[in-house]
């Protein structure tokens, strides 16, 4: 076959080389589906002759019974869809181990669709996405049946026990939708993440109720109690300023000192203030968790009273009446007071939550919460498992 120059190709000659490349893959593929369809029909055969007792053609007093024949099914396997011949025994109701009754995915398949759907895809998506390589569309339902499996992972997450060697526990919500025969409802995620004493970072539980109120927080932190969260070594809860959870934090976890997040704080700070003096007003109260020891933070604090206190009385009173909370911090070591002055740390794996829960406007029940939430936190869970915090463990 002569070669053309480079110069001389034209489209015409492209077309038909790309058709011939195409075609041999197609063929490639083919062949190596047909290899995979024999492969497994010869261990299915093999499998009936041994519940049989009796080869091909031969002829003993062990047989226990006859061939009969095959039917087909289709099982879709990671490289695509395969139709298989499934063989029959006359008297006997089998069940085959090596594709099982009612089989209709490989394991592989299974799992890569749920980690499309956990990462993000919708039920309708993720049957699309993976189309063009099964050979057929998933259907959604098919899609929800999958994520069921999880609930088994889910019940043991909420059930192990837990090791009481948290330095640092952060605590916050999230809300979400659920459908009710009256429209939507709103279901509250509450949250717990610590910072152990070898500086590893673990999203500890979760639970999904109807409000943040005292008694929810209450009874979800008395369960992490019961599991072996007792604080002994705890040094610092932090939270937003819910009134409720700091009842609840009183009650499970007396002992322990509870640090209010400057965050939440400034945002109300700011109600209290009017336009022209939000940005120097918020930007001096600053000055009070930047000082360098506790000391030097009540001094900024009195400094910014003064200048205050007349011009924004409440913006004042604000701080005021949680000043102590506010500055718990600086009993700390000073390498983590940034991370221990505001919930962001835990507001981050919230923000992956919302992320992963936008492509739903609402979910059909709380078992869809609970495995959505789960397979977030787990994962997060699993990245930060090798990713200890140095400035944690260098002073825990």
């Amino acid at each position: 076959m002569s070669v053309k120059e480079l110069t001389n190709i034209t489209i015409t000659d492209l077309w038909k080389e790309y058709k011939r490349i195409k075609t041999f893959w197609e063929a490639e593929e083919e062949e190596v589906k047909s290899f995979r369809r024999r492969f497994i029909e010869v261990a299915l055969e093999e499998e009936r002759t041994t519940l049989i007792g009796c080869a091909y053609y031969e002829h003993k007093a062990e047989r226990k019974d006859y061939r009969n024949g095959y039917w087909k099914r289709w099982i879709i396997l990671k490289d695509g869809r395969l139709e298989i011949r499934m063989p029959r025994i006359r008297g006997m109701r089998y069940e085959s181990k090596i594709i099982p009754r009612y089989k209709q995915r490989a394991e592989e398949v299974d799992a890569a669709l749920m980690k499309i759907f956990l990462y993000g895809a919708s039920t309708r998506l993720t049957g699309e996405a993976l189309k063009p390589l099964l050979g057929e569309r998933i259907s959604a339902q098919t899609i929800s049946n999958i994520a069921k499996s999880l609930d088994v992972e889910v019940e043991r997450y909420h059930n192990r026990k837990l090791e009481d060697k948290y330095l640092y526990i952060f605590l916050d919500g999230i809300v979400l939708k659920k459908r009710s025969g009256f429209g939507a409802k709103k279901r509250v995620v509450l949250v717990a993440y610590g910072i152990r004493i070898d500086g590893k970072r673990e999203l500890i539980d979760f639970a999904v109720t109807n409000a943040e109120s005292e008694k929810r927080w209450w009874r979800f932190l008395n369960n992490l109690y019961r599991r072996g969260l007792i604080g002994d070594a705890l040094g610092l809860v932090v939270t937003d300023g819910n009134p409720g959870l700091e009842n609840a934090v009183d009650l499970v976890w007396s002992f322990v000192k509870r640090q209010r997040c400057w965050a939440h704080k400034l945002r109300n700070v700011a109600k209290y203030l009017k336009k022209k003096h939000l940005d120097i007003c918020i930007r001096e109260a600053r000055a009070i968790y930047n000082a360098n020891n506790k000391k030097e933070a009540e001094c900024a604090y009195s400094k910014w009273e003064k200048k205050w206190v007349s011009i924004a009385p409440k913006a004042v009173k604000c701080i005021e009446k949680d000043l102590e909370e506010l500055l718990n911090f600086y009993s700390c070591p000073k390498a983590i007071w940034v991370k221990l002055r505001t919930t962001n740390v835990i507001e981050r794996a919230l923000r992956e939550v919302r992320r992963r829960t936008r492509p739903m406007s609402c979910f059909n029940h709380d078992q869809s919460i609970e495995r959505i939430v789960y397979a977030v936190l787990n994962r997060l869970n699993e990245q930060w498992g090798k990713q200890l915090l140095k400035e944690f463990t260098q002073n825990s």
